[in-house]
């Protein structure tokens, strides 16, 4: 018998060993892939193309993006099933699930892989400053006369935070912006405008808003003055996939960080003129500590940030989710659609304004919705306990 327990401690012990080297692994790969922080200039290339959106589709895109194989199942089941798809029975994360009810939220996730990858990285390891970086792109934004309320969204700042929210309780709008000039340029009647394309409808998916004071998502439940007091009555608080205590604590998946993005970051560093063009190889497990890069200084009030400006000369777009306009005709119509909701908007100036609903004012034009594609029916789940959802609340 002595023998027998010898023999079996000796296997338990060569087993603990195993699974210690393995996590020791497991850690340094995630250091070579994905361990290296990203300085401030990379983090506003890489957040600039989403921090004006407004601040409850943030709160659900940077956890989403740690989900990104979930993304890539989310995209491929609604180009299958289409908007009527039954997300909510789908076992992915309830941020996945949220994104997946706006199509172009989830498919430009899904079509920049290495973007949405390092937005996960960055979100993981760098969340305060993940979120200082999009105060900071908002306030640029907002002083170059880009970023102001619109019949689509309210600009709000407190305490010298810049806060976007919806202004219908029903509708939410994902906004078009050039990145490349919104931050930069000053605004004229043709250049620089953020405009809108058809709402979305805000449903109990949005259980999670933006805390900006403490740098952090939180979850509302929808419980809470402004916007989420203007949407609660059109709302199925019923709803127990995305109204439950148990998302309280904002799931996120740190397996991200594992993720090799080397060549994406390659790429932002050649675009900010801080990496030579020359092949960089994959980082060997005995890797060498990386020479300390001193911190750039404080730019003088007359000094620009400079992005790439590739876009404005009709090349090749970047490789980089920051540079996705392409050529310059696709720059110029953004461009014209901008002229036209900077001329709506003043001709709402010279109109009286109407109360649309609770707490919002201006005047509302719903456009007119498109024929509905034919598409397959989602797979039908078992009915639930509880009866059949509200036709009008979501």
């Amino acid at each position: 018998m002595r023998i027998i327990s010898s023999v079996l401690c000796l296997i338990l012990l060569c087993l603990s060993v195993t699974g210690a080297m393995a996590e020791e692994y497991t850690a340094d790969q995630a250091h070579e892939a994905g361990g290296e922080f990203f300085t401030a200039e990379e983090l506003e290339d890489l957040l600039a193309p989403i921090a004006l959106y407004p601040d409850p589709l943030i709160a659900q895109i940077l956890p989403a993006a740690t989900f990104v194989d979930q993304i890539d199942e989310a995209a491929r089941f609604v180009r299958q099933y289409g908007e009527s798809a039954r997300i909510e029975n789908q076992p992915w994360d309830v941020s996945v699930k949220a994104v997946a009810h706006y199509q172009t939220v989830l498919f430009m996730m899904d079509s920049k892989y290495d973007w949405t990858v390092s937005l996960g990285q960055a979100f993981v390891n760098q969340e305060q400053e993940v979120m200082d970086t999009i105060q900071r792109l908002r306030a640029e934004a907002k002083t170059a006369g880009s970023l102001v309320s619109t019949p689509q969204q309210q600009v709000l700042v407190e305490d010298q935070l810049i806060r976007i929210v919806p202004a219908e309780p029903e509708v939410i709008y994902v906004p078009q912006y050039d990145p490349v000039a919104v931050y930069t340029e000053e605004l004229y009647p043709s250049y620089g405008f953020i405009s809108f394309g058809v709402g979305f409808g805000i449903g109990a998916w949005l259980n999670r808003d933006c805390d900006w004071h403490r740098h952090r998502i939180y979850y509302h439940g929808w419980r809470g003055r402004g916007w989420i007091n203007r949407a609660r009555p059109y709302i199925n608080i019923r709803n127990r996939t995305y109204i439950n205590n148990r998302l309280r604590d904002i799931r996120i998946n740190p397996r991200i960080v594992q993720r090799d993005t080397i060549r994406y970051r390659n790429e932002l560093r050649r675009e900010r003129g801080t990496v030579p063009r020359t092949p960089t190889a994959r980082p060997s497990r005995n890797r060498v500590a990386p020479q300390a890069v001193p911190a750039p200084g404080p730019a003088s009030p007359t000094q620009r940030r400079t992005f790439d400006r590739r876009i404005q000369r009709g090349t090749e777009a970047p490789y980089t989710g920051f540079g996705g306009y392409g050529s310059e005709r696709e720059l110029r119509t953004y461009r014209q659609r901008g002229r036209m909701s900077r001329d709506t908007i003043h001709q709402l100036n010279r109109q009286p304004l109407t109360t649309t609903g609770p707490g919002v004012q201006g005047t509302r034009t719903m456009p007119r919705s498109a024929p509905a594609p034919s598409i397959r029916s989602a797979p039908r789940a078992p009915a639930t306990s509880g009866g059949e959802r509200p036709t009008r609340q979501r």
